[in-house]
Formats: structure tokens, sequence, C-alpha cells
């Protein structure tokens, strides 16, 4: 099994199959493996079908876009990571910084339970994604069970020798004709040995190859043996979709997400319907924008309401139909004394690459356009947008303001740049 890593933007090239049989057979000299066979080129290209723009073929290979996080095809794991350094090169030291802020961003505002990345180490930011997501399904399964097993009410069938629950004269008749000593009954059984925990136990087993540290192999040898009572039964991710949840299964949700990621992704043969490549992928537009709502929602003021993309208005109307609605990634309001409420700032997040050593940081025209739209539309006269930053801003650097005049605004609008230091998301736990 190979694991490929690749950044957000870069191409991989595509090679013919004996080149591929000869770089298998000799190895690269030390150096990733960042190749593909033709076959799971195409695979690769399939995925556009369920993530539009995923990547797209070039002349020599297969470039991708937004999307990072991991997918199988076949042989082959292909981790993606988010571009955080300045220069089109990836650099050498940039993987490890890429793979922390996506955990970072991940364990702040995605709904799986990444308690293994609390405390993010170096050994931990050379792993590839897939084993560090193992990990932390490996951490979660061994808090739950620590905790204790989910027990449910199943219904049993079986020869008895103390009559229990109901005695069923035709399959007692049946089964224990030669053998009086015994009773068939049909009882409920309040047990561990449970569709929930099946699913822990088929993904225990299917992630067991991909532990590759000794701390990953303790691990899942004592969930293992906490779950050793547990039949190993055959599961797939729709499975455990299926299964029924409600206030009694709550604090096993984070595992069964866990649960029905990792068999998806790591068990594609039993997966219905034509084979597809399996991956855990994020958009990182939306990825950033959830993380920049996360900081304005905890940085509010008392007073102070955060909406994100609820207070939609439309820009104008074509006769009596509203036409091009308007939706800020996040808008900040203020509540009067007589219950009104008035918007006060307006926030867009945007995964670009703004430079400071460029005029106007090359900052998009198109987003200060948008920006202008929401000052009209909602008479807001303080905006913002936020970008990704691959370096820390030094102690001189001043963000730019832009000042829009119009006589058709009351007041000047002022769109302020702000700019979010992803290398500094790991190290707010190290502090």
């Amino acid at each position: 099994m190979r694991v490929i890593t690749v950044l957000e933007h870069e191409s991989v090239p595509v090679v013919s199959d004996g080149e591929a049989d000869r770089r298998l057979l000799l190895g690269d000299n030390g150096e990733a493996p960042l190749w593909l066979m033709e076959a799971e080129a195409v695979r690769l290209l399939g995925i556009n079908d369920l993530r539009p723009g995923f990547c797209e073929r070039t002349a020599t290979g297969v470039r991708f876009a937004h999307y990072c996080g991991v997918l199988r095809l076949g042989s082959v794991v292909i981790e993606v990571l988010p571009k955080t350094g300045m220069g089109n090169a990836r650099l050498p030291e940039e993987v490890g910084g890429a793979r922390r802020a996506l955990l970072m961003m991940l364990s702040t505002v995605s709904k799986l339970r990444l308690t293994a990345m609390d405390h993010v180490g170096q050994s931990t930011v050379r792993a590839p994604l897939l084993e560090i997501f193992v990990q932390a399904f490996l951490q979660c399964a061994l808090d739950q069970a620590r905790r204790g097993l989910l027990f449910r009410y199943l219904v049993r069938t079986d020869n008895l020798t103390v009559a229990k629950g109901r005695f069923h004269v035709h399959g007692h008749i049946r089964e224990n004709l030669a053998r009086p000593h015994l009773l068939h009954c049909e009882f409920d059984e309040f047990t561990a040995n449970n569709p929930y925990n099946h699913a822990v136990r088929a993904a225990l087993d299917v992630c067991r190859p991909w532990v590759g540290t000794s701390q990953g192999h303790r691990m899942w040898i004592e969930a293992h043996a906490r779950f050793a009572d547990i039949s190993s039964v055959r599961m797939r991710a729709s499975d455990v979709a299926k299964l029924h949840r409600d206030r009694t299964t709550r604090h096993y949700e984070p595992l069964l997400d866990w649960c029905g990621l990792l068999l998806g992704l790591l068990n594609p043969s039993l997966r219905a319907g034509p084979e597809k490549a399996p991956g855990l992928l994020f958009d990182m537009n939306r990825l950033f924008e959830a993380y920049v709502q996360h900081i304005e929602a905890r940085d509010a003021a008392p007073g102070r309401r955060v909406r994100t993309q609820e207070a939609s208005r439309h820009l104008a109307t074509s006769g009596d139909t509203p036409a091009f609605t308007l939706k800020p990634d996040i808008s900040v309001w203020k509540r009067h004394s007589n219950g009104a409420e008035e918007v006060i700032r307006i926030v867009d997040a945007k995964w670009k690459r703004v430079d400071p050593g460029q005029p106007n940081w090359n900052v998009s025209e198109s987003d200060l356009y948008q920006l202008l739209a929401y000052a009209v539309r909602y008479e807001c006269s303080h905006l913002e947008l936020v970008y990704p930053a691959p370096d820390a801003p030094s102690s001189d650097t001043t963000h730019p303001v832009f000042r829009i005049d119009s006589p058709a605004l009351s007041t000047p609008v002022m769109v302020h740049i702000r700019t979010v230091f992803l290398n500094a998301l790991a190290r707010q736990t190290d502090a």
C-alpha cells in the first residue's frame, strides 16, 4: 500500500504501467512515491462526480483543487493537505505545518472527535492523516469503553434447561424431541453484543493494518481487549448509518461517526453499488469559513449576536420577484433596548492567499465588490475580509483598510483586511 502526500493545487504525474512496475521494483531512492498509474488517475477523476472540482487532468498528470483530506484508490492512499506557504513549490517543512493546521481546524469545528489532537507533537505531524484518524478513533473507542459499553435488549431464541421468557411449543417439538431436558424459549437479553458495538468491532478489525506507531499498537490492543466479547460481524458504512439514534445513544454518536467513516474508507470491497474511491474529504472554503465563524462566536462581546448565513436578503427585484440572494458568511448584530436589532459588522471568510508584498495585498476585486453589495443592502459600513496567512505578521505589518465613498452611501464604507496565521492554530494548544 503506497501513501502519497500532496498539497492543495499540486499536480501528481501519471506514469505508464511499465514505469509504475519499475518504480515499485526499484523504489524511489528514498523520495516520496509521488506518481499515479493511469487506472488510478481515472478513478481519481471520477471523484468529480461527487465532489465537483476536486481535481482536473493536465498534460502530464492530475492537479488537485481545494479539497483536503484522505482517500483510497485500491492500493494507493492519497492525503491532500492545505497549501500554507507563499511559494508555489513545496517546501520541506511545509507538509508538517499543513497537516497541523488542517488537524487543528478540524478539531475545532468538525463533528469528528479528535481528542488525540489536543496536544499535537512533532511525531504526530509526520504521520499520514489516515494513521492520525485511526488513532483518534482508537482514543474515542477507549474513552467510551472506560465509561461503559452500550447495552441493548435483544430478542434471542435458545434451548434452555429452565424456562425463560416465552415457551415455543412448535420449536420445542422440532428441536428437542429427543432432548426432553431442554426447553425452546424466546426471551429478551440485555447485552453489549448488539449492532452498535458490532460497528465498533468491525472498525477495529479494518483499521488494524493502519496502526503504525508503538503507541497506536498499545491503544489498538487495549481497545480490542475491551471489545473482545463482541461478535465480529461484517458491516458497511451504510449499516452504521442505519443504526437508530436517540437520546440513549447520544454518548455513542462520536464513536459511531468514526466507525462509519473508517468502514467506508478502509473497507471499500463491502461498499454497495459501483466501486468508487472512498475518502474523508473537506472543502477548505467551508472549513476555513467554519473556523472563522468559531472565532467570531467565541470572541463576541456581550450584547452582540453572531449569525452565520442566517440573515439572507435579496439584492434586487425583477418586478415582484426577488433576485440575487445575499447571504453573508458572518454577521454581527446589536440588540437595542427597544428589542430591535441592527447589523454592525459583516465578515466574509475567503480561503485564498494574499501577499503583503503586492499592491493591495492581491485582494481580489470580486471579493471587494461582494462586500460592497453587502454594505448597500444591509446598510452596514464596517466590513471585513478574512484570509489565511502563511506567515506570522511582523510587528510593522499594517493590514490594509479600503475606504469606499459614494453619494449613494450615507457614511463611508470601510473594508478591513484580516488574516489568520495558520501555523498558529497548532500552537494554541502548546501555550
